[in-house]
């Protein structure tokens, strides 16, 4: 493989070429059987780009997947590059491109903000960006995506809390005649039209892109419908959505959500939107969708609660069989399927953040950390996501002081007093404070405090981290994740992770959780909690 695209960057006369993880969609769980990446250096993270060269191949991995590049690529001929906090592939990958070079990208794999993006960067370097319309993996592996076996469905409105032609009726507005949005995101599109389907593991939506005039929505879409979406949607082939544009004057687009070869198609009647119209209204849940997470939680604490029991009772179980358990129980719990695949680690493995290939060999061990994040797509198609740490048998002095320093930074996050300026900024650096005051310097807590939950397991906004995005307001009926992790190779890790949503209550923000499983107490080092923590845990314990 990596012979045959040297052998095409020299046939076009390239230097470099980006090998994405996304598809033209550009989601961000692309399946490994689709996702041209994988088969290049055989990493199976859900995100990380690769840059190939004559003479070099660079894998991109953000800090959640530090040792799992390093275990899963060939590191005699692969260069695993570790984001750091604070760092950005798009600055990374520019310093990895020589100046004066030029650099082969796959139009239908990035989105035009990162097109734009490296554009602008690479300018300053001299060199030039042929863009691709096709990828040239294709040219040597077939890439293949799940196809639509099951049709799609429109959830019931008592959870979507409103209809698909009201929705409709709140975007149209903003559009006026003559124009057409174009969204080519399928949370998005879910959201609007209140449909989901089941035939990409770990996915919700349906594939399509989608047109909103003033006086209906087009929806482009190959799939098989067993629903009438609403009286202002019509349902069109996709491959009629290249030539769908010719009768309107002004089309409105998301820059960072479009990819560059569609842009292409509209770019001379083009105008970019001034925000993300669907993706704002898709981030503030209505007390419908909150009633809805609120009864997906309680189903997922029963799966999370039965893993427990499972550990503290089973002699000789594996990752594996316990990964296996987790799955069956949230299928008996009423999920459609899971919303991520399983992350099950036991002892030292506990220390790759995102390990999601449980092993049917590593066997659970008295004395050993037990990371089970997991969640699942029940009846509404909205996910859910929850982490626990457990230990089997008897804690050390150290595994006490690391759980209960992550419970800390959970319990400072959670009761935080949040105003209407708090960000999810001020939430991430309230948990790193107390990891820096801890001592615990050689763990690691290489990702953000958290992240949105809506139709995808992550949604933006909000984000809860130290970088940009989590410079954004929270805002009432957000639902979010906090979830603080200390980590450290070849000794294990542990992560604490609740969903919660912001609510109002005696007219004052606070935060609210949806998962209520208890925190494991024979791991907590009491001494460790102030008296408020110690309130703070008795509250929890009593919900």
């Amino acid at each position: 493989m990596i012979k045959k695209l040297r052998e095409f960057l020299k046939q076009e006369k390239l230097d470099y070429l980006l090998i994405n993880t996304t598809d033209e969609f550009l989601v961000e769980y692309n399946e490994l059987s689709n996702c041209a990446r994988y088969f290049v250096t055989g990493f199976s993270g859900s995100t990380g780009d690769v840059l190939l060269s004559k003479d070099k191949i660079y894998q991109f991995v953000d800090g959640r997947y530090h040792e799992q590049a390093d275990k899963e690529c060939d590191l005699k001929t692969v260069t695993v590059v570790k984001l750091q906090l604070g760092q950005t592939f798009l600055g990374e990958l520019t310093e990895k491109i020589s100046s004066g070079s030029s650099l082969g990208v796959v139009s239908k794999k990035i989105s035009l903000n990162f097109y734009k993006n490296l554009k602008t960067k690479l300018s300053k370097k001299h060199c030039k960006i042929k863009t691709l319309n096709f990828d040239p993996v294709e040219n040597f592996h077939i890439l293949k995506a799940s196809k639509g076996k099951n049709p799609v469905e429109q959830i019931d409105i008592a959870v979507a809390g409103i209809s698909a032609d009201e929705k409709f009726k709140k975007i149209a507005k903003k559009i006026k005649q003559q124009e057409v949005l174009v969204d080519t995101n399928l949370e998005n599109i879910a959201y609007l039209t209140n449909c989901r389907q089941y035939s990409t593991p770990f996915s919700s939506t349906f594939k399509a892109k989608m047109a909103v005039y003033k006086d209906r929505a087009v929806i482009f879409s190959n799939e098989k419908f067993n629903t009438k979406i609403g009286e202002y949607f019509k349902i069109l082939p996709l491959q009629e959505f290249d030539n769908a544009f010719k009768n309107v004057s002004k089309i409105i687009f998301t820059p960072a959500t479009i990819n560059h070869y569609d842009f292409n198609l509209i770019k001379s009647k083009a105008a970019e939107a001034e925000y993300d119209f669907i993706k704002e209204m898709k981030a503030i849940k209505n007390d419908a969708e909150i009633a809805h997470f609120k009864k997906n939680y309680q189903r997922t604490d029963k799966v999370v609660n039965k893993a427990f029991d499972l550990v503290c009772s089973s002699k000789n179980l594996t990752e594996k069989q316990l990964s296996d358990e987790v799955e069956k129980e949230f299928l008996k719990q009423g999920a459609k399927q899971l919303s991520f695949k399983t992350i099950l680690a036991a002892g030292e493995n506990s220390s790759v953040i995102h390990y999601s290939h449980p092993s049917d060999t590593v066997i659970i061990n008295d004395g050993d950390f037990v990371l089970l994040d997991c969640g699942g797509h029940f009846e509404g198609g909205y996910s859910t996501d929850i982490t626990r740490t457990f230990i089997k048998g008897e804690p050390t002095n150290l595994q006490k002081k690391v759980y209960t320093t992550v419970l800390k930074m959970f319990l400072n996050a959670y009761n935080y007093p949040v105003t209407n300026k708090t960000t999810g900024f001020t939430l991430d650096s309230v948990a790193r404070k107390i990891h820096r005051q801890s001592g615990l310097k050689d763990f690691n807590f290489n990702h953000g405090l958290g992240h949105g939950v809506g139709i995808n397991v992550h949604e933006n906004p909000p984000t809860i981290s130290c970088g940009a995005a989590g410079k954004r307001v929270l805002k009432k009926n957000m639902v979010f994740t906090i979830e603080p992790g200390l980590y450290k190779s070849g000794f294990g890790g542990v992560r604490l992770e609740n969903s919660v949503f912001l609510t109002e209550i005696n007219g004052k923000l606070k935060i609210e959780s949806l998962s209520h499983v208890p925190f494991q107490e024979k791991a907590i080092d009491f001494t460790l909690l102030t008296e408020q923590e110690k309130n703070w845990l008795k509250q929890w314990n009593n919900t």
